[in-house]
């Protein structure tokens, strides 16, 4: 089923990570209080990897299912062309825009960096060009592990999950006081555990545990409010000052987790139990947005540069009220993701999916079509045989179904 409840979360940690970089660009808008607390928006990138750990569960039991038709290796192809297909196109045309853009926008020229890693996602770099990818280097380096463990392990594929995020956390805990050396410190980060989380929120709901109390809701909202205290900037600069960069940056990341990412996985189950109990429904605007998140994830840091430089060069910042010129910019950045999402991102996602998954494509694209009524967490069995359990499925992504 489609979980409209997760639709309009991602929207909402979409609008958080937007909020993050509204007072970057504009001279008069970096106002001395607005600085320490820009950086609370970034909960946004948490609740998108607790989003995408709840979302690739229903998706490998998925793919699970689908061998016993397919096979192994058709089914595996089948998952990873269709995570290629929807993160990178859509990045590509993001990276390749920002090109002429920030030579027409920026004072100098950003800092160069190797480009086959930038367009790959691979890796920790720095990315001048699309700031907000480091966090799809996360998402890729997910899928790969997802791909590699249906390869290798099958129907056992949590098997390799787990072997994989128990190194992690082992990575956790010595990463606290030692150095870990690059590219372990990318490969082994805390990170990674906030998509355990949200692996461990669908397991929950899939094997029928919704007992939720509306007030756990209130203390994960509560518990996120205060975890940004322990994630704020001062601190960070206070460890990395005391003990290093690579130790400053794993204590923050494992902060992450349990600051911001354990909250946002009792959110998220919340949100699906209350769901499926049909007791509250995100507003349909809220699930409108979260299709379209992606594109405005991808979008609005490059629009906001470049709307921002419009602004200054038709002289209107410092006469045009500051209030007025961010309504503006944040009106104009929301308008061109929704206009991503359906001039480029669906029709990249039906023509690619086409060409790219011939046969394979039909079928599980009308297998994810099909919905259940929100009081059952299973779908229609769409690799088994009828009289075979059905797996639950979900549309996907850090951006929008897929």
């Amino acid at each position: 089923m489609t979980y409209r409840n997760i639709q309009g979360m991602r929207a909402v940690a979409a609008l958080m990570v937007v909020s993050c970089h509204i007072f970057q660009n504009l001279e008069s808008t970096r106002t001395p209080w607005t600085t320490p607390f820009s950086f609370i928006g970034g909960v946004g990138v948490d609740i998108f990897f607790v989003i995408s750990g709840f979302i690739l569960y229903y998706v490998m039991q998925r793919s699970i299912a689908g061998m016993a038709i397919l096979g192994r290796r058709p089914a595996v192809y089948a998952f990873a062309m269709k995570r290629l297909i929807r993160i990178y196109p859509l990045y590509w045309i993001v990276f390749g825009a920002s090109c002429p853009i920030m030579a027409w926008a920026l004072p100098v020229a950003p800092p160069a960096e190797p480009l086959f890693p930038l367009l790959a996602l691979m890796g920790n770099l720095p990315n001048p060009r699309v700031s907000v990818a480091w966090t799809l280097t996360f998402e890729v380096y997910f899928y790969a592990m997802v791909a590699l463990s249906l390869m290798l392990f099958a129907r056992r594929a949590m098997v390799g999950m787990a072997i994989w995020f128990a190194l992690i956390g082992g990575a956790c805990v010595l990463g606290w006081w030692v150095p870990v050396a690059k590219p372990l410190d990318f490969l082994l980060s805390p990170l990674l555990l906030e998509f355990l989380l949200g692996i461990a929120v669908a397991m929950l709901v899939n094997r029928g545990l919704r007992r939720f109390h509306g007030g756990l809701l209130a203390v994960a909202v509560i518990w996120m409010a205060i975890g940004t205290w322990f994630q704020r900037p001062g601190l960070f600069a206070t460890n990395e000052v005391q003990l290093g960069r690579l130790v400053a940056v794993s204590r923050s990341f494992t902060g992450h987790v349990l600051c911001l990412g354990i909250p946002a996985a009792i959110l998220i189950y919340g949100l699906v139990v209350l769901e499926l109990r049909q007791r509250w429904i995100m507003p349909r605007v809220l699930q409108y947005l979260g299709n379209a998140s992606f594109s405005i994830y991808l979008w609005h840091v490059l629009v906001f540069r470049t709307v921002a430089e419009a602004f200054a060069r038709l002289g209107w910042v410092g006469v045009v009220s500051p209030a007025v010129l961010i309504v503006l910019m944040v009106a104009i950045g929301l308008a061109f993701g929704l206009l991503s999402y359906h001039v480029l991102e669906k029709p990249l996602l039906r023509v690619l999916g086409q060409r790219l998954q011939p046969g394979v494509a039909g079928e599980t694209a009308l297998c994810e079509s099909r919905q259940t009524s929100p009081n059952s967490s299973q779908a229609f069995p769409c690799f088994l045989p009828p009289h075979s359990p059905p797996p639950s499925t979900v549309s996907t992504t850090i951006g929008r179904p897929r």
